[in-house]
């Protein structure tokens, strides 16, 4: 258990690396933004379509990181053949969706242009956020596949190369002052696209022969994924419905103010997610062992006082924050990153291995529990959005934060400690 916690540590530092980096450049890339004559427009139009490939991406992305998982771990030893069958079935569904993601984004582009953000000339950062989805959701195959074979040198690899590209990108951008919302979507969908390319020339001859195709490799997949998929996608919606029903109801400039506030929330929530993806190829084994509470303990012993700390400087600082970040353009979002802040570390405290635990062995239940999430947020919005705007946005976000995660966390614990008991039993 030490050493896997240790690999956790390792692994999860030099991604929180590459997360400063793209820190830096989203943030600074807001504060530009923010200077500009349609500033908190330009920022709201971008933290839609990110909100977009990020909802696109996990929604069809995720049902498939965890069938390759769970697949290839344990049939990498016994069977390899089959090992690479299973990832070869994830990626070849993975470029179907990526072609119906692509044609969605040229013929839904100005409709949801003109529905999100209340005019139709804005369809082309939509068009570029679809065609960094698409690439994204082909890229992040092959970060399945190194994460399944736990070659996290590879994996930190390709992330690394994408990292570099993005940044980079962005900083030349806001070196030759040229960046705007559409700007930014083009450099982030060159990079992902850049990325994928390398990932498939750089692979192994079984893995570039990704058009061999196994009927039985497809059917076990999809057996798998037609109870999660659902579960996930609607999870994907729910985690960005409250941006999308601001924009909706207020306009792009309550959702700048209220979206240009999301790389300050998503830096603790993806340090645990990053840490999660070391941990998640275990996560079913130590449960059928009955040790799985055990490092649920651990974790929480890390994560419950670093987010109580945290959560305390966000409280006392949260305007001095959002300046030295993102700018003095969106000082009034001081109580929004307050109610945000408590939702997001509440949730990264205790909630990630009780996640990972119901997602992977009970996707019945995964899927309830996001439906209770979606209807959460879809009344507290609509009553408190009209007339509180971003505040309301945030409040619905913390309700549905704090139910959803109380019954996670319940779900999963009545599920382990009987698992618990039959160990003890049997080694008494």
């Amino acid at each position: 258990m030490s050493a896997l916690l240790g690999r956790t540590l390792i692994v999860t530092a030099v991604r929180i690396v590459y997360l400063a980096l793209w820190f830096v450049a989203i943030t600074a890339a807001y504060r530009h933004l923010g200077q500009l004559p349609d500033g908190l427009a330009q920022a709201g139009i971008l933290a839609v379509a990110l909100a977009t490939i990020k909802m696109v991406t996990t929604a069809l992305g995720d049902p498939l990181d965890l069938d390759v998982v769970r697949r290839v771990a344990p049939a990498l030893h016994d069977d390899p053949d089959e090992a690479l069958a299973a990832w070869r079935a994830a990626q070849q569904i993975r470029l179907l969706l990526a072609a119906v993601v692509l044609a969605g984004a040229l013929l839904l582009a100005k409709p949801v242009a003109d529905r999100l953000l209340h005019d139709a000339s804005w369809s082309t950062p939509i068009l570029l956020a679809g065609v960094a989805a698409a690439m994204e959701f082909v890229y992040r195959g092959y970060l399945a596949d190194y994460q399944s074979r736990e070659r996290f040198g590879s994996l930190l690899r390709l992330e690394g190369l994408l990292q570099i590209l993005r940044v980079a990108s962005v900083g030349g951008l806001l070196l030759a002052d040229r960046l705007t919302a559409s700007a930014f979507l083009m450099a982030y969908a060159a990079s992902v696209s850049v990325a994928a390319v390398s990932a498939y020339a750089l692979s192994d001859r079984g893995r570039r022969r990704v058009w061999v195709w196994s009927p039985a490799a497809t059917r076990k997949t999809l057996d798998y994924v037609r109870w999660v998929a659902p579960a996930l996608m609607l999870s994907a919606v729910v985690e960005r419905l409250d941006l999308l029903l601001l924009s909706g109801m207020r306009g792009p400039e309550q959702s700048g103010l209220y979206g240009a506030l999301m790389p300050l929330l998503l830096v603790p929530e993806m340090v645990v997610g990053l840490a999660m993806v070391v941990l998640q190829p275990r996560v079913a084994d130590l449960a059928a062992k009955g040790k799985l509470l055990d490092l649920w303990v651990g974790v929480c012993k890390l994560t419950v006082p670093l987010a109580a700390a945290a959560t305390v400087v966000v409280l006392l600082f949260a305007e001095p924050l959002i300046g030295l970040t993102i700018g003095p353009a969106y000082r009034d979002s001081g109580l929004v990153l307050r109610l945000l802040f408590v939702a997001a570390m509440f949730w990264v405290a205790v909630v990630p291995v009780a996640l990972s635990f119901v997602v992977m062995t009970q996707p019945r239940a995964t899927l309830l529990v996001c439906a209770l999430q979606g209807v959460l947020v879809l009344l507290a919005g609509s009553i408190l959005i009209p007339e509180h705007g971003a505040v309301g946005a945030a409040i619905s976000v913390l309700v549905m934060r704090v139910t959803t995660g109380l019954v996670l966390c319940g779900v999963a614990l009545h599920a382990l400690r009987p698992a618990r008991a039959d160990v003890r039993i049997a080694a008494g």
